[in-house]
């Protein structure tokens, strides 16, 4: 960006050439810094999201057997896994909100 500015003076920059070349070299960090910050953000909420769908699935499979191995408890098991789920559904809700 900053290599787009034509010079307005001869062999040395002016003073005002230094100060917008400088402004725009700041401009350049900064933009680089948050987009850097907005990576990591992302890169933290998806493998948040990744780990909660792995711990729901494995909820899923343990309902899914202990309600095979013990019928009568069908109902407890499920509450237990709604809940379950429902916490890691708010874990990954709050890593999107940056809680």
């Amino acid at each position: 960006m900053t290599d787009s500015l034509v010079h307005t003076g001869g062999l040395f920059p002016s003073k005002i050439d230094r100060q917008v070349s400088k402004a725009l070299e700041q401009i350049d960090a900064s933009t680089l810094v948050a987009m850097r910050r907005d990576e990591a953000r992302l890169d933290r909420v998806a493998g948040t999201a990744r780990r909660g769908m792995v711990r729901a699935a494995e909820v899923g499979a343990l309902e899914a057997t202990l309600t095979q191995a013990v019928p009568t408890a069908a109902a407890y098991v499920h509450a237990s896994a709604v809940a379950g789920a429902l916490g890691i559904a708010e874990v990954v809700y709050d890593a999107g909100r940056g809680r």
